[in-house]
């Protein structure tokens, strides 16, 4: 059987013509080179170096082996650099992100680092924080949540705008009022309580003194849900609704306040050893 780790060595050798330059780049001792060279020759029945005083020349016997194995030794090599390079990312999403912007996220990453697997895992922001304590996942899509909903180990790295408003459906009722100033009591959905859309709500009543307007909480679907059989206002993310917008089904309301911008980003576990995920996604920001 040929043993493909001599004919590495004996090509490495050939290419430094230094015993000493050789070992240190196979980063195996100087004794182990000279022992695999031997081992090479008394298998092949020929001599492959001359020791000189400028180093090891090849042999005319040498130099035909040389040029017969150099091309196919740099192929295995190539392969084998490549696997060793090769990343796996994994990547938890935020399952109301809009597909048009991570699937533009992947794709750079993709772009800019040829050997990486990305896998996808989609669950809500909880399960996600618990799963980058344990380093299941390595880097977490999402919209900027609350600092005291994560440890302090997790951070968030800004790609991005987001903004929170008021919307209904393309029949409401609502859409020639002003619910911030009517005396009208009203319910404003909006998402989970742990969510900073919903303390960004918070904070604009409070800032108002509205106690006439109740806060609903629910996930995305449920609103979305509402909405499209239910005559609500509804207080969400405007990126995460993009496509009914542009179709006419839902509608921003115009109350004459100017709603907080949000950020979306990666968090990442600062104590992940594997790979520097901040910079990974630094050069494709």
């Amino acid at each position: 059987m040929v043993d493909l780790e001599l004919y590495r060595i004996f090509k490495t050798v050939a290419d430094e013509e230094n015993l000493t330059r050789a070992s240190e780049k196979l980063n195996i001792s100087q004794p182990a080179v000279t022992k695999h060279i031997h081992n090479l020759e008394n298998e092949l029945e020929i001599k492959l170096f001359e020791r000189t005083k400028y180093g090891m020349k090849l042999t005319s016997d040498g130099e035909k082996i040389y040029n017969q194995i150099k091309d196919a030794i740099n192929i295995l090599v190539n392969v084998e650099n490549n696997i060793k390079q090769a990343t796996i990312l994994h990547l938890g999403i935020h399952t109301n992100m809009p597909k048009k912007i991570y699937r533009a996220l992947i794709a750079k990453l993709k772009q800019s680092n040829s050997n990486m697997d990305i896998t996808i895992d989609k669950s809500p922001t909880e399960d996600m924080f618990a799963m980058l304590e344990k380093q299941i996942i390595d880097a977490y899509l999402s919209k900027k949540q609350p600092d005291d909903i994560h440890s302090e180990n997790i951070n968030f790295f800004s790609l991005g705008s987001f903004h929170d408003d008021f919307f209904v459906n393309n029949n409401s009722k609502y859409l020639n009022k002003n619910v911030l100033k009517d005396d009208e009591k009203v319910t404003i959905y909006t998402l989970r309580n742990i969510s900073s859309t919903s303390r960004n709500l918070e904070n604009i009543l409070k800032e108002r003194n509205l106690k006439n307007i109740r806060i609903k909480n629910a996930t995305f679907n449920t609103i979305i849900e509402e909405m499209q059989n239910n005559d609500i206002i509804a207080y969400i993310t405007e990126e995460y609704i993009g496509e009914e917008l542009e179709n006419g089904v839902l509608k921003k309301l115009d109350l004459g306040i100017e709603s907080p911008i949000g950020e979306y980003g990666i968090y990442y576990n600062s104590n992940n050893k594997i790979k520097n995920v901040k910079k990974l996604f630094n050069n494709i920001k």
